[in-house]
């Protein structure tokens, strides 16, 4: 049985997936969003909220995307998905149809337009020589289907119908209040006269998939999707004129009523999964991104990654003319959590949100921002920011935080990796490190790895597996933010002062802009 190009994923468990908790912590959320409108035909989100069940489907989706892109699938598979739309497109036509001839001519245009689907996939396939299992087995499996007699015979009776529909012509004539309609052969046909007339309005222009853009002068005729008195009328008059063309259309109809195998269906929704990133990613790299395919170990350890940047931030920036800081990043033998300090907006919340979006990406089998990395496998992502506190709920900051918390750190013992970002701001300092020392030492001793972004600089002294971080502000001028993250011992300072200097928030400032506006009296 054909297992997909996603593998291992159980579809109802993918149907009903939900947004996952770390996606809006991670920004996640927004490049999603793009990527289905990528392919907006399809429903591809709950797609990315699943992650990979094993280590083997991350292996198996790399090797899938990697041959995508680098043998250049993108644009056939492309044209493939449009044969398969305007399948679904004719056979809901059908299924629509009143008049017995036109039912039965949507359903000649289903099976054209989905076998001449298949046989471009299998087509494409075959002279890339894939080399990925996912689709290897996918050409296995088109092969099977093209290779039935049933198919052949399919073929050939395709090309016989359409031949016989290029003979069928007819000429109206308009004289008065009477209209006729008689079958003729002429040597030039309304189409081929506005041609001729509106050159302009036609052109051998393609999309991005080299599918023809339809021309800008439709059919008088195809302004309905069931017929009219007089097309009605023209049918009428071909039966019995044509009676051979409409039972060759009865007979086609008969035979060729189960030909469509709907696997095909999911197998056209499954690679929008990746070319919807592809697309995303080409755009990215044209503004200057880069992106690696990031080696994912099943046993190591090692978790290494060079000039990792925040994509989403990226994104955001892309049509302005705004650098999107990048770092280098290595846990070393025995560590298990980053403590990142350092002044405010000093970039320490991005950080940590680059290094969630490339767990993510590599996990899902995709190419992630990053120019290199090296990552364990982890079973999965988990992720706390701090949240306003609910006024629904009326509980406060610090409750809302305990409550989320709860959950993450039931999750059995297993490889996880913990993006945990400036927990207990409204404790006493003293209890928010004793909180942030334990929750640190529950990931750590469960062989988690993780980033706890904090302004509590004890913390980055939790324990030997423990590693110090700090966002840089310049030597020179402690108010400019370099957005750098480097290995050092964490300083205490915060550089609040610097912000309120910036903003212009001092005491004396903010007596003279309340007694402009009179509020002080």
């Amino acid at each position: 049985m054909y297992s997909g190009l996603l593998e291992c994923e159980i579809r109802e468990e993918q149907e009903n997936a939900g947004m996952p908790d770390f996606f809006i912590d991670l920004n996640l959320n927004q490049i999603v969003r793009e990527l289905q409108n990528n392919v907006d035909e399809y429903e591809i989100r709950k797609l990315y909220y699943r992650l990979p069940k094993n280590y083997e489907t991350v292996c198996y989706r790399q090797e899938i995307y990697r041959e995508i892109r680098g043998k250049h699938l993108e644009k056939p598979l492309g044209v493939f998905s449009s044969k398969m739309q305007e399948t679904r497109k004719y056979k809901e036509l059908h299924e629509k149809a009143e008049n017995r001839q036109q039912y039965q001519m949507y359903w000649f245009n289903t099976v054209c337009e989905f076998t001449d689907g298949v046989d471009l996939l299998r087509e494409t396939l075959a002279e890339a020589k894939p080399e990925a299992k996912g689709l290897t087995d996918l050409l296995g499996f088109v092969e099977e289907i093209c290779g039935k007699k049933l198919w052949e015979e399919c073929r050939k009776e395709k090309e016989k119908i359409k031949g016989m529909l290029s003979g069928l012509r007819f000429e109206l004539s308009i004289d008065g209040t009477n209209l006729k309609v008689r079958s003729q052969q002429r040597e030039q046909y309304y189409f081929d006269y506005l041609k001729k007339l509106f050159p302009k309005k036609f052109s051998d222009r393609v999309n991005e998939f080299g599918i023809p853009y339809d021309y800008l002068l439709p059919s008088p005729f195809a302004t309905n999707e069931q017929l009219g008195y007089l097309e009605s009328e023209i049918v009428r008059m071909y039966r019995k004129k044509r009676p051979d063309f409409f039972k060759e259309l009865e007979k086609f109809y008969k035979k060729f009523d189960k030909i469509i195998d709907e696997t095909i269906y999911r197998v056209e929704e499954e690679v929008q999964y990746y070319l919807a990133y592809s697309m995303f990613q080409n755009d990215m790299e044209a503004r200057g991104c880069v992106f690696c395919e990031p080696k994912v170990q099943k046993d190591g350890s090692a978790f290494v990654a060079h000039e990792v940047y925040d994509l989403a931030l990226a994104r955001k920036n892309r049509f302005a003319d705004l650098e999107v800081v990048s770092n280098s990043v290595q846990y070393r033998e025995g560590e298990k959590f980053f403590v990142v300090t350092g002044p405010n907006q000093g970039g320490k919340t991005t950080f940590a949100r680059s290094l969630g979006q490339l767990v993510y990406f590599a996990l899902m089998g995709l190419t992630a921002p990053a120019e290199s990395a090296v990552i364990p496998y982890f079973e999965n992502l988990l992720t706390h920011f701090s949240v306003e506190e609910s006024l629904e709920s009326g509980r406060g900051k610090l409750k809302e935080e305990l409550i989320r918390l709860e959950p993450m750190m039931q999750e059995v013992n297993g490889k996880r990796f913990v993006i945990l970002n400036e927990l207990f701001t409204t404790a006493a300092t003293y209890d928010a490190f004793v909180m942030g020392q334990r929750v640190i030492r529950h990931f750590a001793d469960q062989g988690c790895l993780g980033v706890y972004v904090t302004h509590i600089a004890e913390l980055s002294k939790a324990g030997d597996d423990v590693a110090s971080l700090v966002a840089l502000a310049d030597e020179k001028d402690h108010k400019k933010r370099t957005f750098r993250v480097a290995r050092k011992d964490a300083e205490g300072v915060g550089y609040a002062g610097d912000i309120v200097d910036k903003h212009h928030l001092g005491y004396e400032e903010l007596c003279k802009r309340l007694d402009e506006g009179g509020l002080t009296k």
